[in-house]
């Protein structure tokens, strides 16, 4: 992509980010958002007078990133912010408009599309996708729906092949891993379309291949002492410091997911017989866990010095009002964690809670567990999805290894 302008390529950039924060204002977004998005603008347009570049690419854009970002972007925060910023301006200088985040449009789709797109999702979960899965998908059928109003596609009857090859140029910039997915999930939406007779041709063979290239990376995995010692990092003085810690117990030591951690209900626990049940968040399999003594007494203490009084049926629950059901990985809090502990992680592996669940598998292996054991402990859906945890266990490897014929 090379975008041509008239005069200065500084000026002309800092006009049209000016037209697009109005476009963005008009949309909804708000003044902090812009703001923080403006940062990255800024700097960009700096970048191009210091170097004294004349012409807009998508080179430029990359090595201004990296040469900008690039010690920083092992933060996942800063990460996003930056990738955020570039694509709504390649959006706008291609389209011009910005597609808009699914944060924004969860209030549900336009009366044009509702009907196809909550029936397509409902077929889903009639053919047992899980509802993380489907919110993934719901999230990128906002896109494609904004793209197809803001194309003037009032009916999906109307769509015509050429707008489909014009949104999926629309992806250029994002991991290949995304693009294949939105056009897997193009691919059934319009087989559905066709089927259910909201048009009269699928476009789904139209559609290109991508090759997807898998970059295999280790997970990021703490020894039973790192998580030792991240945990003492945690102030259990006051009470956000005593919902961190209980919510850290529950990840640490049983491996649960955060986002059923979120959930947690008071029912889920059966404190008489000293027991954890839920459904999961993402696979929706039932799962049963000990609630080991610490584990409990950390909930314990929360619940009678720390949780805000609120009607709020979750038990951990945000510390600002409204006190309602959490939300977010916590991401920020385990890298801070780590950070304090002196624990060092490669920049290019993700740290997060999902880390801690990563640990409590390999130190089940390490320990002689079996994968359907530790695919129990985990509630995978099925023992094939803990088969990454062996890759982490040298020992295990070493048995897997051919011998070498000379």
């Amino acid at each position: 992509m090379t975008i041509e302008h008239t005069g200065s390529l500084s000026e002309w950039l800092r006009k049209t980010i000016s037209k697009l924060k109005s476009h963005l204002a008009e949309l909804g977004y708000s003044e902090s958002t812009i703001l923080r998005l403006d940062a990255t603008w800024k700097e960009l347009i700096v970048y191009c007078e210091a170097h004294q570049t004349t012409e807009f690419t998508v080179d430029l854009e990359r090595r201004f990133v990296w040469e900008r970002y690039g010690a920083d972007l092992g933060d996942r925060d800063i990460s996003q912010n930056v990738s955020r910023a570039i694509h709504m301006l390649d959006d706008y200088l291609q389209y011009g408009m910005v597609f808009k985040q699914s944060s924004i449009t969860l209030k549900g789709f336009s009366p044009a599309y509702k009907e196809l797109f909550e029936g397509f999702l409902d077929s889903l979960r009639q053919n047992q996708v899980a509802e993380g899965s489907i919110r993934t998908w719901r999230s990128r059928l906002f896109r494609f729906e904004y793209f197809l109003l803001e194309s003037g596609i009032e009916h999906f009857h109307l769509l015509e092949l050429h707008h489909v090859n014009t949104y999926i140029e629309s992806l250029t910039g994002f991991s290949p891993g995304t693009v294949a997915a939105t056009i897997r999930i193009l691919g059934k939406l319009f087989d559905y379309a066709l089927a259910k007779g909201y048009h009269y041709i699928s476009y789904a063979n139209a559609l290109p291949c991508i090759r997807r290239t898998h970059k295999y990376r280790l997970p990021t995995v703490f020894s039973p002492d790192e998580v030792e010692c991240i945990l003492t990092q945690v102030d259990r003085s006051n009470p956000l410091g005593k919902r961190n810690y209980a919510i850290l117990l529950l990840v640490t030591r049983l491996g649960l997911r955060i986002s059923d951690v979120r959930l947690l209900r008071f029912e889920n626990i059966d404190w008489k017989n000293k027991r954890i049940s839920i459904h999961q968040q993402k696979t929706g399999i039932p799962l049963e866990l000990p609630l080991l003594e610490d584990v409990g007494w950390a909930i314990i203490d929360y619940l009678q010095h720390g949780r805000p009084e609120t009607d709020c049926p979750c038990i951990f629950v945000r510390h600002l009002a409204p006190f309602d059901v959490m939300s977010g990985s916590m991401q920020r809090l385990v890298s801070k964690l780590v950070s304090k502990a002196g624990i060092h992680v490669s920049t290019d592996k993700p740290i997060g809670m999902h880390s801690f669940r990563h640990s409590v598998a390999t130190s089940m292996l390490n320990n002689g567990a079996e994968l359907t054991d530790i695919a129990q402990t985990l509630g995978h859906a099925t023992p094939e999805s803990t088969q990454v945890y062996v890759s982490l266990n040298t020992e295990m490897l070493r048995r897997c290894a051919l011998e070498v014929l000379l």
